[in-house]
């Protein structure tokens, strides 16, 4: 196996050697190079020698010496992800709509992903190479979606092609030094109940080497036709859910076990404590971002008061039904120290998806263009997270989109508070 180099970095060391992009590196140090972590892995030396084909096929190798603040420059060709070939019965890309950014329908299952970008795995699609390579590589920690350590369930929420012994992978990667982080998409009357306690009692065995357990509820969108019938979380099964974990967390003495906060939300309990966080090991799941919010608030409180009195205007800030009790409570801390100018609050409904979707981050434009109200003297506040790293919104809207149809300036705030400016 080889890579395509791509591109070669100016005053790179490769550019130093005469390396060229369309080459091929096909080994470091008689190691086959297949992706960009091989790439990683095996030049984190400070001497090593590359075997390169040329693109007129000539084969010839270059010694690399490092020295300090010396980069290789080697950019390979855009790696191919390995993609999920399970049918599980809860997916939510499969809950989606046509039409939406295209990446928005990807299901990666890659491990190599999962230890670079924190994205969860599935373990069914894994063979003895790639085992071995985690092991050897020690590519570590790892995300794995699990969701019961009973095998058959397991098969009958995944229906995978290929049936895993998950709890045996996981006792096999912890003996080798792997640890993982856990997540568990819980279906009501399906993973959870008894099935949930033998599946906490089975990862705080002794053997495993597990970081954190993520426990969430099930994603429901109004485009689930032809699929399964499951019944979404309510009042009674998220307390019931919350009451087990604080069991579990007792029994076992646990600190790792970790409920999503639309739990909290659906029990109309308080959100816990930040010491209950510990380091927010799975703030991507869900878990713990309204504590982290309430948290970089206070710290950040000082710094966007003094951006909002720049503004000679009020503002009307955008809540999703999740956060609307911390966002109303925040919006009430900063009136109390703004003079002329007020905050007021407006929850922005999911009728895109539907009304058992209730996060921040599945804000759609068409949602906000059928629901937002604001006056002529107010700027817009919105969460930053409606928009990906491209400032396009699920619905394929951007900035411009949004200044040409609110005349009113719109502030962008970061959903933790952290940062925040005009767009």
């Amino acid at each position: 196996m080889a890579i395509l180099i791509q591109n070669v970095l100016p005053k790179s060391l490769a550019a130093q050697k005469d390396i060229k992009s369309g080459e091929k590196l096909l080994s470091v140090n008689g190691q086959e190079v297949n992706d960009f972590l091989d790439l990683e892995f095996y030049t984190s030396d400070y001497e090593f020698e590359l075997e390169i084909l040329s693109a007129d096929g000539l084969l010839h190798k270059v010694k690399i010496q490092r020295e300090e603040r010396s980069f290789l420059g080697i950019e390979p060709e855009p790696y191919k992800i390995r993609y999920c070939e399970n049918a599980c019965i809860f997916c939510f890309i499969d809950q989606m709509p046509p039409g939406l950014r295209p990446t928005l329908y990807m299901k990666d299952d890659d491990y190599l992903y999962s230890y670079v970008f924190g994205n969860y795995i599935t373990l069914t699609n894994l063979g003895d190479a790639d085992y071995a390579r985690i092991i050897n590589q020690r590519i570590t920690p790892l995300y794995i979606s699990l969701h019961t350590t009973d095998n058959a369930l397991r098969q009958k929420m995944m229906r995978s092609s290929k049936q895993v012994d998950a709890l045996s992978v996981l006792k096999y990667l912890s003996r080798n030094g792997i640890s993982f982080h856990i997540q568990i998409v819980c279906i009501p009357g399906v993973n959870d109940g008894e099935a949930l306690k033998q599946t906490l009692k089975d990862l705080h065995h002794s053997e495993l080497n597990c970081l954190s357990i993520g426990i969430i509820p099930v994603g429901l969108t109004k485009y689930r036709k032809n699929l399964c019938e499951i019944m979404p979380y309510n009042q009674q099964s998220a307390t019931a859910i919350l009451d087990l974990i604080d069991e579990a967390r007792k029994n076992y003495n646990s600190s790792i076990i970790y409920p999503a906060d639309e739990f909290y939300i659906l029990a109309e309990r308080d959100i816990p404590d930040e010491d209950f966080y510990a380091d927010y090991p799975q703030l991507e799941n869900g878990i713990g971002m309204l504590r982290l919010t309430i948290q970089t608030y206070k710290q950040k409180k000082r710094g966007l008061l003094k951006e909002l009195r720049k503004k000679p205007f009020n503002y009307l800030m955008i809540s999703s039904v999740c956060a609307q009790n911390i966002i109303t409570r925040i919006a009430e801390d900063l009136n109390k120290r703004l003079e002329n100018q007020f905050i007021r609050v407006q929850v922005i409904r999911n009728d895109f998806f539907g009304p058992d979707i209730s996060v921040c981050g599945l804000i759609t434009y068409s949602d906000l263009l059928q629901q937002l109200t604001p006056q002529a003297d107010e700027a817009i506040i919105l969460p930053a997270c409606i928009f990906n790293n491209e400032g396009e919104t699920l619905d394929g809207k951007d900035h411009l989109n949004f200044q040409e149809t609110w005349k009113n300036p719109i502030l962008l705030i970061d959903q933790f508070f952290e940062d925040w400016d005009f767009m």
